[in-house]
């Protein structure tokens, strides 16, 4: 007889038994297995302990002692497994991992507000809406989705409004950051960067001699230091150097411009 759906065994080293028993329970619903069909739950029994793996198969049957597992009910194994596998929840340390929880790295909006929501099973809120939507904007990452839902109104904003709030700025910033990236750049073929005139930067940066003015050699070490002046007769500097205010004679020639072919004699 074939069956609709696929029956997975059970370890509970590796999985978790609220969920199998609800997965169970619905693979019961679309086989037709039921009060009606299994009034004495022996076939769901049976089932459901061929459907245990070794180690959950003996940890049920250590539970059931002294009976036998085939002589207690399926309602009666549901039981067993669900006082072992239930522990004892503590309300406010439910609440306290919900008011601790924050959105993680990679996590959307969507994935963020439903794994809040998991996280309210036992915490017994009065008005779970409000309280959900209060966390999930408090405890969001910082960035433009949180900043947006900080301007809402908070009578009015309710939680699947701030997520599609979120959801929309979120796809609108990697829109952005997508067509950013793919923007046709400048293009840099023919750019030239000009190089900098590394020997004028030296000569500028060179003090010139007091002398002869020359920035190959400093004062001191000049060959001309006894020389005098044509132009002042002073010991010390050469005409080029003099401090003495030029005066152009008659013909236009400036003594400076006399003392640049005296330069040459002076060499």
């Amino acid at each position: 007889m074939s069956h609709f759906g696929i029956l997975y065994s059970f370890d509970h080293t590796l999985q978790n038994w609220a969920t199998y028993k609800s997965r169970i329970a619905q693979w019961f619903i679309a086989n037709e297995i039921g009060a009606k069909t299994d009034g004495d739950g022996v076939k769901r029994r049976a089932i459901l302990l061929s459907a245990l793996s070794d180690t959950t198969y003996r940890l049920a049957a250590d539970l059931a002692l002294p009976k036998k597992l085939d002589e207690v009910t399926y309602e009666g194994i549901l039981k067993l497994l669900d006082k072992h596998f239930t522990p004892k929840l503590c309300g406010f340390s439910e609440r306290h991992k919900f008011y601790a929880a924050v959105q993680e790295l990679e996590e959307t909006p969507s994935q963020w507000a439903a794994r809040l929501r998991g996280l309210t099973a036992h915490c017994s809120f009065k008005n779970i809406e409000e309280t959900l939507r209060d966390r999930f904007i408090m405890g969001m990452l910082p960035g433009p989705e949180k900043e947006k839902l900080f301007t809402q109104d908070v009578d009015t904003l309710e939680l699947a409004k701030a997520v599609e709030i979120a959801e929309s700025v979120r796809s609108a910033r990697f829109g952005a950051a997508a067509a950013a990236s793919s923007a046709p750049q400048q293009n840099q073929l023919f750019k030239i960067n000009p190089r900098p005139n590394n020997s004028s930067n030296a000569r500028a940066s060179k003090e010139k001699c007091s002398v002869c003015g020359y920035t190959n050699h400093k004062t001191a070490q000049c060959r001309f230091a006894n020389y005098k002046c044509k132009k002042c007769n002073t010991k010390g500097h050469l005409r080029r150097m003099c401090k003495v205010n030029v005066i152009t004679n008659e013909e236009g020639e400036s003594d400076d411009d006399v003392g640049r072919s005296a330069f040459l004699i002076d060499k």
